[in-house]
């Protein structure tokens, strides 16, 4: 991102547009539909293509049904529209796709061309946050598949993360960043995003699982004892992906201050920065969980 006499050059964010492999599997997996018999499933991409959509249950149900024809299987069997309709992990995986744009866009503009290589520090911090996208990504997944608790302690990762860069950004000495504890790193970004210190309790409440939350995983029916292996709070999913999209943009802003060629998240105030108050992103969080708490009610 940055080339610099004292600093390794690395390869832009905006690499190879050639789509590879993995890059079609993430995309796969961020928004995904089940084809399936009770013998077979494919996933494939949910993109609205209906007929996309009903030759792959055509091959899906032929092979179960061990029917000769493809035609003759889609004729028969894949009439039916899918069914279009909202419901939380469509509403979550809306609000998962917003935060990955916004995290995307903010990142688009920084522009170093014709400027000072960076200190060591904000140097670092970038080399961090610009790594986390695909943190958010694996937190979604876990979180897609209701895997709660292991989704949690992705984004309790990726908080502490953005606080290490937020920490480190201010300094130019070497020694003193390797020093940096990244649990320790909360107290000092509470104080410019108040909302992360409360967020970090709750993940980490989450991530270590303690006695008192067994019993959201555990139940009893007919005297025998369930583990529940998936959970389906997908409004508190939503909450907590947008949250850490809002405050990523913050430090991002932050922390590359002199490098950003449109500043939303954070202005300058008597000559120093500080985080815009009412900045247009706070309104799309409460836009998508509104959603959320208006079809709760319906």
């Amino acid at each position: 991102m940055f080339k610099g006499e004292n600093h390794s050059e690395l390869v832009g964010m905006h690499g190879s547009l050639e789509m590879n492999t993995g890059m079609c599997v993430r995309e796969l997996l961020e928004d995904f539909e089940i084809v399936s018999t009770i013998n077979h499933m494919a996933l494939i991409a949910n993109q609205g293509f209906v007929d996309f959509r009903n030759n792959v249950y055509a091959a899906v149900l032929a092979s179960s049904l061990r029917l000769a024809s493809l035609d003759y299987t889609k004729r028969r069997y894949c009439n039916e529209e899918p069914d279009q309709q909202k419901n939380e992990v469509t509403r979550y995986i809306e609000a998962y796709k917003t935060a990955k744009t916004h995290i995307h866009t903010v990142m688009s503009r920084l522009s170093t061309e014709g400027k000072q290589p960076p200190s060591l520090g904000v140097f670092g911090a970038s080399l961090v946050l610009e790594r986390l996208p695909s943190s958010f990504f694996s937190a979604h997944l876990l979180y897609r598949l209701g895997n709660e608790y292991d989704a949690h302690a992705v984004s309790r990762l990726i908080l502490e993360q953005i606080a290490w860069a937020h920490c480190a950004y201010s300094c130019d000495n070497i020694k003193i960043i390797r020093t940096i504890v990244t649990t320790k790193t909360l107290s000092k970004l509470k104080n410019v995003f108040p909302e992360c210190g409360r967020l970090y309790s709750f993940l980490s409440r989450k991530t270590h699982i303690s006695y008192s939350s067994h019993g959201e995983f555990l139940e009893v029916q007919r005297e025998r004892n369930l583990v529940l292996l998936s959970h389906t709070n997908f409004y508190e999913y939503t909450f907590v992906i947008l949250t850490l999209a809002d405050l990523f943009a913050v430090v991002w802003e932050l922390t590359q201050l002199d490098y950003m060629n449109k500043l939303e998240s954070i202005e300058i105030k008597n000559g120093f920065p500080a985080v815009v108050a009412g900045r247009p992103f706070q309104k799309v969080i409460q836009n998508h969980l509104k959603d959320f708490k208006e079809a709760a009610n319906k």
